[in-house]
């Protein structure tokens, strides 16, 4: 029996067709998702869902939005547990979470990212997400400038930067490029993780303090 089906007999009818999405997704790509096929899953007659989902696009982003609600959370608990007030070791927190993310949500990644498929600033969970993300990030930025931690001091690039360094790890990773480096799957998150280090040491003013705020 499908995981959605599963899903649906034991909970609601929009939670079993968000998991008849992602289980699509993952079998055959977003493009292969339909309001029918995903109710099929469901185990329900192809018209009840659109009660919940006007479009294979809401559908879509209702499957972005309980990805992003899961990563916001994950940068939340992640910053929580994160003992040092050193902005790069905050923002090595957030980077573990996005990782982490991905790596474990690889499927709910590739729906978020992809913008065409979803309506990304429609939705307040998608839109609220990231701004969520991004406005912790440009106040760790603000802070390790304002305390001379940083070699250059243009933060807003550097947080751009930052951002595509974080995706493109990430995107390596769910694309299943990393072996290609001799990284296998197991390793994945450790690899990931040094490659960040490193490249927030290269931001840092005082590299060999900033580490070891960072292995703390």
């Amino acid at each position: 029996m499908p995981k959605a089906q599963r899903a649906y007999h034991h909970g609601s009818l929009r939670e079993a067709m968000i998991a008849a999405a992602v289980e699509i997704v993952e079998e055959d790509g977003a493009e292969a998702v339909t309001i029918r096929e995903a109710a099929r899953r469901a185990g329900v007659s192809s018209g009840a869902p659109f009660r919940h989902f006007a479009s294979k696009r809401a559908l879509m982003t209702a499957v972005a939005e309980a990805g992003m609600a899961r990563l916001r959370d994950s940068v939340a608990q992640r910053l929580k547990r994160c003992a040092s007030p050193h902005p790069l070791a905050r923002l090595m927190a957030i980077a573990d979470a996005y990782a982490h993310w991905a790596v474990n949500y690889p499927t709910h990644y590739r729906v978020v990212g992809d913008r065409v498929q979803i309506d990304f600033a429609e939705s307040e969970v998608l839109s609220g997400g990231s701004a969520f993300i991004r406005a912790e990030m440009t106040r760790l930025f603000e802070s390790a400038r304002d305390q001379g931690l940083l070699r250059n001091n243009d933060i807003e690039r550097q947080h751009f930067e930052c951002r595509a360094f974080a995706y493109g790890l990430a995107r390596m990773c769910v694309d299943g490029h990393l072996h290609e480096w001799g990284i296998a799957k197991s390793k994945a998150l450790p690899a990931m993780r040094a490659a960040f280090r490193s490249y927030l040491l290269s931001l840092s003013a005082d590299p060999a303090a900033t580490a070891r705020a960072l292995d703390a």
